[in-house]
């Protein structure tokens, strides 16, 4: 043992310096989880204004300017710059939702094992805290991913809602400038913890299904 913390005044600055790093953690957190539910909202927000841009497009809307050609001319670079938004999202939050990814899925192993030892012994102030850690834990990351996978169908109804228009009442070959618009939504940017997984509900159940597993061989291995 370096230190001996069980004496005064050692064991009070301990105490504290725990708290505030507990503090300081758990702050980070939860900006960078706020951080990310701004980013998702904004750009479902956007693509939803762009989705009713689409269902305008051949008649236009009541007391709006423009012909055709305007329209999608706005609705292309509308698209673009989303698409951009939605990327600079991924790259700023990369690090930290693979961080959150991985943590959680040893977290929630850990935890797990740890609220089953408790509740043999029959510790039950340890096993509901425990508990409601695993339940905060198991929240924060299926938020995380059920914003990449807000967004993500929200990037598929813009090709389907291109293609359920009426395209085939645009004069000449205009119907064609939609093919790169549903294309595009169908490849659209995701997402991603730092490109190694892509934030969707499938991404939870992954992390769900590895923390069980990793805890069946901790039980195994030590109970």
């Amino acid at each position: 043992m370096i230190i001996d913390v069980r004496y005064s005044p050692v064991n009070e600055i301990f105490f504290w310096l725990q708290c505030v790093s507990g503090f300081v953690a758990h702050s980070m957190t939860t900006g960078a989880c706020s951080l990310a539910v701004v980013f998702a909202m904004h750009a479902y927000g956007r693509l939803e204004l762009l989705i009713r841009s689409i269902e305008h497009l051949i008649d236009g809307r009541e007391n709006s300017r423009g012909n055709v050609d305007d329209r999608l001319a706005m609705i292309v670079q509308q698209h673009v710059r989303i698409l951009n938004f939605i990327s600079l999202t991924d790259r700023i939050l990369r690090e930290i939702s693979v961080t959150e990814v991985v943590g959680s899925t040893l977290d929630l192993c850990f935890l797990g094992y740890s609220s089953m030892t408790e509740w043999a012994s029959k510790e039950t102030t340890s096993y509901v805290t425990f508990v409601i850690l695993l339940v905060s834990i198991t929240f924060n990351i299926f938020v995380l991913c059920y914003l990449g996978e807000l967004i993500a169908e929200q990037c598929r109804k813009i090709g389907e809602m291109s293609y359920m228009i009426d395209w085939y009442r645009l004069p000449g070959r205009k119907g064609l400038g939609l093919v790169l618009l549903i294309a595009m939504s169908n490849s659209s940017i995701k997402l991603t913890a730092a490109n190694f997984f892509e934030l969707s509900i499938g991404t939870f159940g992954d992390v769900v299904k590895t923390s069980v597993a990793y805890l069946n061989m901790l039980r195994t291995l030590t109970l």
